[in-house]
């Protein structure tokens, strides 16, 4: 199976070619943000739901998976609203299992400024939803990544990543586990058996620069 794995789009997905492949994975982020006000940003937002599910509907990708990101308000907002999606699989604290390979997504990340999905760092919160993650799991799609790995923003300095999600990946060894978040830390690490990519699409400036990862399994 041949995954094509992006993050942080912000709108502009359809601004990219995206490569050939049998599944699509978005890690987060994939709305745009029009007013900086959680509750104006989830109302147009989920103006854009139907668009965006006719738009996938017409992408050449057998299975389209979807989390949500700290920018994606209306999914914490409005929590039903990923139910009218037709074309998509979102993932919420919740899992797949596709053609033999099993998929986990999760939106949480430390807290980040004032965005959704943000829990106090190193709190019961984030222990408890990464406690969720099954042992299983051979694809792990977090919005946030853990500490220490592709979690830099501009690709130095103080680290942004996750404490509590390194100990379980460490647990639980995924084949492969992307995210997003910190748009300056694109890229891919080999760490022992998981392939780890931080799949921004979106530099620090907002620009959709940064091209989707494709990984063979």
């Amino acid at each position: 199976m041949r995954l094509v794995i992006t993050s942080d789009c912000h709108g502009m997905l359809d601004r990219v070619q995206l490569p050939a492949g049998d599944m699509l994975i978005i890690a987060g982020d994939v709305f745009r943000n029009h007013s900086g006000k959680a509750d104006i940003d989830a109302s147009f937002q989920l103006n854009d739901l139907a668009s965006f599910d006719e738009y996938c509907a017409e992408l050449p990708f057998k299975k389209i998976l979807l989390i949500a990101g700290n920018h994606d308000w209306v999914f914490q907002i409005y929590k039903p609203a990923h139910t009218s999606l037709k074309h998509i699989i979102y993932l919420e604290d919740s899992g797949v299992e596709i053609a033999g390979i099993k998929f986990y997504g999760s939106p949480h990340q430390p807290w980040f400024f004032d965005w959704a999905f943000n829990e106090p760092r190193g709190g019961a919160a984030l222990r408890h939803y990464w406690s969720l993650i099954p042992d299983d799991t051979d694809v792990l799609i977090t919005h946030g990544p853990p500490l220490g790995i592709l979690d830099q923003p501009f690709g130095r300095g103080e680290h942004a990543g996750c404490e509590l999600l390194l100990k379980r990946v460490e647990e639980v060894n995924p084949r492969v586990h992307c995210f997003g978040h910190i748009h300056g830390s694109y890229g891919k690490r080999q760490i022992g058996g998981t392939l780890f990519l931080n799949a921004s699409l979106c530099n620090e400036a907002y620009q959709p620069v940064n091209a989707p990862h494709v990984v063979d399994l």
